[in-house]
């Protein structure tokens, strides 16, 4: 800190150095990119407060045309935790036409399937799609994963198709650009081996796979092309009618509703620890409850419609909860601190912040670590910023 004379005879105070770079560091990263058009020295000091900036996943909500060409819309919304703002992005570009509706899956990854191509993103912006081969057998609604280099596309089978449990694999790195077919879904999912009815999540090194209404869940491994039955996702004492899972850092989290659909009583969070000698081992450690006016919230106070499942974006030291079906109730967050769930609040619908109606669009909801070069990145493929508390 320096002191300098101004033009009044005063001292005027000048802020660099660590304590600069310590205030920087706790400032959203849109004004961190207004930070660094003050001075040059602010620049310097922007760079280094990078260090000790703490990225928090930002919640996207995307809306496409329910029908051909499936374009998706040129402006985005997106909520920012640390500035608890939802922010537009546009971008002048023209609109991308895809292939199929788009979906995303365990929080960071959006594709579309269709008969002629798989298009996939997984970038903060979704940016860069990127468009292959088609899988060999041809799917409808399949659970779809990115496990460290490998895609995976399994489920979701059309019943022509000889194997309803059929499990393919693409190499990203691989030059080949071939489907490889991996062992089959397990036996236990007949009734579910679907989307639809189950929920998936994604480590470094292996995907999760649950049936949301009986818990019964497997894992599969890309190295070795193979399943492992995982015990039942069932807490102990709690009886849960409907679960999602997701990773958020390195710890596997569930959500469960308690009650049932016409009466949901409460939403409890749980870390699903694994044993690192055997998957045979879990251990359920309860982080968090949703509290009642949250839980209220998300199902939308004046909704008469029941609440079927629920979906889960985990990504870094947040949770986002909504309605799977989207009836119009608000998303829930929540940040993880010390293992425990805290400062829930809830987010209203995007669409009504920025007062737009979307006739014919459907909505997609991911959820992505943003950091600063994620940003000025978007900046220079020429995304507008504005925001809205």
């Amino acid at each position: 800190m320096e002191n300098k004379k101004n033009n009044d005879g005063g001292e005027e105070v000048s802020i660099d150095g660590d304590i600069l770079e310590s205030i920087l560091s706790h400032l959203p990263l849109l004004d961190l990119d207004s930070a660094c058009q003050v001075s040059k020295s602010w620049n310097r000091a922007v760079f280094f407060s990078l260090r000790r900036l703490k990225t928090m996943p930002w919640l996207f909500v995307y809306n496409q045309r329910n029908s051909p060409p499936y374009t998706m819309a040129a402006t985005t919304v997106a909520y920012d935790p640390k500035s608890d703002a939802w922010i537009e992005i546009k971008t002048v570009s023209t609109p991308v036409e895809y292939v199929s509706v788009a979906r995303s899956s365990h929080s960071t990854l959006l594709y579309a399937l269709s008969p002629a191509k798989f298009s996939f993103s997984i970038d903060a912006f979704h940016l860069t799609w990127r468009h292959v081969a088609p899988p060999r057998v041809w799917r409808i609604d399949p659970i779809v994963a990115v496990v460290g280099r490998n895609l995976v596309v399994a489920g979701g089978v059309c019943d022509f198709e000889e194997d309803r449990f059929a499990v393919e694999l693409f190499d990203m790195e691989s030059s080949d650009g071939e489907w490889e077919r991996c062992e089959s879904m397990p036996d236990f999912l007949y009734e579910s081996a679907s989307a639809t009815w189950l929920s998936v999540a994604v480590s470094s090194e292996k995907m999760y796979v649950t049936e949301k209404r009986s818990g019964v869940t497997c894992s599969f491994d890309p190295e070795t092309r193979s399943w492992t039955k995982v015990p039942d996702l069932c807490p102990g004492e709690y009886i849960l009618y409907s679960r999602s899972i997701g990773f958020a850092g390195n710890s596997l989290i569930m959500a469960g509703i308690i009650g049932n659909e016409d009466n949901p009583t409460g939403i409890e969070l749980w870390e699903v620890i694994v044993s690192d000698e055997s998957l045979m081992s879990l251990k359920f450690e309860l982080i968090g409850s949703m509290p009642k006016t949250c839980l209220d919230k998300l199902r939308g106070i004046d909704s008469d419609w029941p609440l079927t499942s629920i979906a889960l974006n985990a990504v870094g030291d947040m949770v986002y909860i909504h309605d799977a079906a989207e009836n119009g109730g608000e998303i829930v967050a929540a940040e993880i601190d010390g293992g425990k769930l805290c400062k829930w609040r809830t987010l209203p619908n995007a669409d009504a912040t920025w007062n737009k109606s979307h006739v014919g669009e459907r909505v997609i909801v991911a959820c992505s670590n943003v950091g600063f070069s994620d940003l000025k990145l978007a900046f220079r493929n020429h995304f507008g910023f504005s925001t809205s508390k």
